[in-house]
């Protein structure tokens, strides 16, 4: 697949405003580095991204585009997102505030140990599973953990990009190339 460059200018530029939302976030408050409203930007960031990257190429390339090109260059800028995410959070994570894992974790198992009571659940079955979830949580904060967050990240926005390239892709009706 030959890649249209619009698309690494797009996803770049979608990335960086992502970790400036994260830098922001992480100014303001660790409160709002793990709360809902982040998530809810960077959401939107990405999906609108997704929308501009597929109309922007499609318009650079004389209006007509296939659903496959269409959602091969949504998922590139898409990844360019989840890798920048990643690194940055790699990086404050292991490198500019080291304590942070422990506040984060801290946050993150107060707020699932909130659900759970929430569901009644035992306190010895409770006590068991936050330990699980403590350690699970910690993981998420390493390297491997970040990689693992750009795998399943990309395959849950795979979805979304299917749905997007659906409404995006146009193909010439009139051309014997189809």
């Amino acid at each position: 697949m030959r890649i249209n460059n619009l698309v690494w200018q797009h996803g770049m530029m979608a990335a960086l405003i992502s970790v400036i939302l994260s830098l922001v976030a992480y100014i303001i408050g660790i409160e709002i580095l793990t709360g809902w409203q982040i998530g809810v930007a960077q959401s939107v960031l990405i999906i609108t991204t997704m929308v501009v990257v597929s109309r922007t190429i499609r318009t650079n390339e004389g209006g007509f585009i296939s659903y496959g090109r269409v959602l091969g260059h949504i998922m590139l800028s898409t990844l360019c997102i989840l890798f920048a995410s990643a690194l940055f959070n790699i990086i404050l994570f292991n490198v500019i505030n080291t304590d942070l894992v422990d506040v984060m974790v801290e946050i993150n198992t107060e707020r699932v140990a909130e659900m759970m009571k929430s569901f009644g659940l035992d306190e010895k079955l409770l006590e068991e599973t936050m330990a699980e979830t403590r350690l699970e949580i910690e993981k998420g904060f390493t390297v491997l953990g970040s990689i693992k967050g750009v795998i399943f990240g990309s395959i849950f926005w795979g979805v979304i990009a299917l749905i997007v390239a659906a409404t995006q892709y146009k193909v010439d009706k009139t051309s014997k190339f189809n």
